[in-house]
């Protein structure tokens, strides 16, 4: 038997790729929000990753009938490009922005997975987000170690200890369960705002991403500095700001938000959104007009 073409690429497909090489030429023209780790190599990756969206577009748009497996390659080369400028460069925009439209995209083009890759692709989700809830909870845990110590070496150590694991291994897991979140939305039933436990799920990793990079790296990097100001001068623990509190109650919602993730996941309350409703009825309405 014939093997059965696959589905075309959707419109939405094209839009993400337009919208993300145009994203990447822009940031070669404007400066990055944070200093980043490899200032040399951010706008050439950026031109790479204009350069192959844009050949991907072209691609989607011109010759749709290009075998999905080459299609997908060069999917899987933007994701690349924009997790390198992320992770390695320093790039907040490509971490935060470029790497979800990358993903999104690729996704779309992939369209519904057979079993083993979604399989694959929960497997990945559900690691990478119970070692963001482990993580969580050790934040939370050193928190509260930071905050009761009475000696001011213990404090510092303990800062700087989380201020290590923010740069290193919360960005991971963080980025890690989104993109697998968003992929698995994308290429299932589920959708990303089609159901309603699916989407308040994207709206707390996009809360806990803000909260973060909004100003919980920046209070654990100021208790450090301070904790290690006050060590110089022969200050206290007393003298330790609010800072301490922010980080305390900030990592603990986080980690909250995180646990509620986690439950929606297993039971998926609320049914469908409104317009996981419309999307819904389209099929049939479309079968009635056609038997009218």
């Amino acid at each position: 038997m014939p093997a059965h073409p696959p589905p075309p690429i959707p419109t939405s497909a094209r839009t993400l790729l337009c919208v993300h090489a145009a994203f990447a030429l822009l940031m070669t023209q404007v400066p990055p929000l944070f200093p980043p780790v490899l200032p040399a190599w951010r706008t050439p990756l950026w031109y790479a990753i204009a350069l192959v969206t844009g050949i991907l577009t072209a691609l989607v748009t011109v010759r749709p009938r290009t075998p999905r497996a080459a299609l997908l390659g060069i999917g899987w080369l933007q994701v690349l490009l924009a997790l390198v400028n992320g992770f390695l460069v320093g790039d907040i925009a490509a971490l935060l922005l470029a790497s979800w439209l990358a993903v999104s995209a690729l996704a779309l083009i992939a369209g519904q997975l057979p079993r083993n890759p979604r399989k694959a692709l929960v497997a990945a989700h559900v690691v990478s987000s119970a070692a963001w809830v482990g993580i969580g909870v050790v934040f939370v845990a050193l928190s509260v170690v930071a905050l009761t110590a009475t000696d001011l070496h213990t404090v510092h150590v303990t800062y700087e200890l989380m201020e290590k694991f923010d740069q290193t291994l919360l960005p991971w897991a963080n980025v890690a369960t989104t993109l697998t979140g968003i992929a698995l939305g994308l290429t299932t039933k589920w959708g990303l705002i089609r159901y309603r436990w699916v989407a308040i799920k994207l709206g707390i990793s996009i809360s806990i991403l803000v909260m973060a990079f909004g100003f919980l790296h920046d209070a654990v990097v100021t208790a450090v500095e301070q904790s290690e100001q006050l060590m110089r001068t022969g200050g206290t623990v007393a003298q330790v700001d609010a800072n301490a509190d922010v980080v305390l109650w900030g990592f603990a919602t986080a980690l909250f938000g995180l646990i509620a993730a986690l439950l929606l996941s297993l039971y998926k309350p609320g049914g469908k959104t409104r317009r996981g409703r419309r999307q819904a009825a389209l099929p049939t309405r479309r079968a009635t007009g056609a038997r009218a």
